[in-house]
């Protein structure tokens, strides 16, 4: 049992560890409840914390069993960051103007391609976060999403640097900090979220449904 049991509890508490640290990362204010501290440099470091550690539980996992270790995880990594962009697109859909003025904001894009770029790029990140979890195209949708979080990395970098006070734009308003330390959380977890992305474009294209 253990070539499979121990590798499987590894990995189901390295997960856990993984989704709190990144949500404590680009939210903190969620888990802030009593508002009686600075939350965004608790969190901040609580979260970094709590992704290492996933990591260092996937060590030992993966040694027991390679192949369960990297199948699971592709599965997680595909639906949670395809669930990420399918989440992050519906709310700008459902409201391009209230998008674009988040995009203004960033003063990067001449004013004559905000409107556009504010229709187009939520239909990119759902159907792409869709391609990631139903689609054997994993590669191509990864390829697509790194270069999306390319982008936002650019645009939050280029920000903090004309240290614009800004609200961020990639989630609802009610998940988390909307300002300068907003813009350096969502920062962070993009650059986390850059690693399991990356890992992806390592693995065979596959249904996330096919069995090995």
């Amino acid at each position: 049992m253990k070539p499979h049991v121990v590798p499987a509890v590894l990995i189901f508490f390295a997960v856990i560890l993984f989704v709190l640290g990144v949500f404590e990362i680009s939210f903190p204010e969620l888990f802030n409840l009593a508002d009686k501290f600075d939350a965004w440099k608790y969190y901040l470091h609580i979260g970094i914390a709590e992704t290492v550690l996933s990591v260092l539980l996937l060590v030992p996992a993966w040694k027991m069993n390679r192949a369960l270790t990297e199948r699971v995880l592709e599965i997680l990594i595909r639906v949670g960051i395809g669930g990420m962009f399918i989440f992050a697109s519906i709310f700008k859909i459902a409201d391009p103007m209230e998008f674009a003025i988040s995009i203004a904001q960033y003063q990067f894009l001449p004013h004559n391609l905000v409107n556009i770029w504010a229709l187009i790029l939520p239909q990119i990140e759902f159907w792409f976060g869709l391609a990631l979890i139903a689609t054997p195209y994993v590669k191509e949708s990864t390829l697509a999403i790194l270069g999306m979080f390319a982008c936002f990395i650019i645009a939050l970098v280029w920000a903090l640097v004309l240290e614009l006070d800004i609200v961020c734009g990639c989630f609802p308003d009610i998940m988390g900090a909307q300002s300068k330390t907003g813009a350096w959380t969502t920062l962070i977890r993009d650059l986390v979220l850059l690693v399991p992305t990356i890992w992806l474009l390592t693995r065979k294209n596959k249904w996330i449904w096919e069995k090995n």
